[in-house]
């Protein structure tokens, strides 16, 4: 017969509940969320309408911090950028392109480059001519340009970087539609 003693350590088995679903590969699709694990690439396929990618598909860094954040932008731009690049969170993934949606891309960039010098000289020649509705008007075109010319340009919208998974916007139905569901936790 053994004696009972109060000091053995327990020899019942612990039981450790798992905190995520690991799944096999790299994206999956939540609704119309794209769910990716970091430093991900993509299969070479277009991300807004699933013709074969245009190769070499680039690597790209995106950037995302919660949405919070944005109240600083009320106290102070300047404290606000500061801010929210310490607080940022980063992924790498190679989304890819067809032809037709980086043609688009290129397009969006050179209208956003575009716009800075034009809206200047419009601004300039309204200052010289002193004209204050040519300032104005330089101004809101430089603006809307620019604006137009990168969500043209955008390739995914981060909605949520976290340490394991990343989710994007920006991904077409097509593209969606061959990717499994996503049944894990963030």
């Amino acid at each position: 017969m053994t004696a009972f003693n109060p000091y053995e350590a327990p020899k019942a088995p612990l039981y450790v509940a798992p905190t995520r679903v690991e799944l096999d590969g790299d994206c999956w699709r939540e609704g119309a969320v794209l769910v990716v694990r970091a430093e991900c690439k993509l299969p070479p396929r277009c991300i807004k309408c699933n013709a074969p990618a245009v190769e070499p598909i680039k690597h790209r860094g995106y950037y995302w911090h919660t949405p919070a954040w944005y109240v600083l932008i009320l106290l102070n731009l300047l404290i606000y950028a500061v801010v929210a690049a310490m607080v940022r969170k980063h992924t790498r993934v190679s989304a890819g392109l067809c032809e037709r949606h980086l043609r688009r891309r290129r397009i969006g960039l050179g209208i956003a480059w575009a716009s800075v010098p034009l809206g200047m000289t419009l601004m300039f020649m309204g200052v010289d001519m002193e004209r204050g509705w040519l300032i104005l008007a330089g101004a809101l075109l430089m603006l809307g340009l620019l604006i137009g010319g990168v969500a043209m340009a955008r390739i995914l919208m981060p909605s949520h970087i976290g340490p394991v998974y990343a989710r994007f916007k920006g991904c077409g139905q097509a593209f969606l539609a061959t990717l499994p569901t996503y049944v894990g936790g963030r």
